[in-house]
């Protein structure tokens, strides 16, 4: 069996998109995970058990490449209203969780 550079090439790519979406779904997770225990040390509920993607940046933190990405949520603390949270990754790292004036 030839292999043609064409052929490498192609199977860069398409291990390099298979990667890409496995750790995008890894990081999401694990806001998942973040914004419920957030919500449960703050005595709020998590609405709808997800969270939302919002958007991807590539920036560059601690001398490396690396992408910026944003998700939405929302919370409840009474149960009658739904309020606005957002978290930022940056890396595989939480940088800030961000939750909207509500009612205590």
């Amino acid at each position: 069996m030839n292999l043609q550079l064409s052929d490498i090439i192609f199977f860069l790519i398409i291990a390099m998109l298979f990667y890409g979406w496995w750790r995008n779904s890894n990081i999401r997770e694990r806001a998942i995970m973040t914004a419920k225990s957030h919500c449960q040390e703050l005595n709020l509920q998590l609405l709808d058990e997800s969270v939302a993607g919002d958007g991807w940046k590539p920036c560059w933190a601690n001398h490396q490449p690396c992408i910026k990405r944003t998700y939405q949520f929302e919370f409840s603390s009474t149960g009658r209203m739904r309020y606005q949270g957002r978290m930022v990754f940056v890396g595989n790292k939480i940088a800030t969780i961000w939750l909207s004036p509500h009612d205590i």
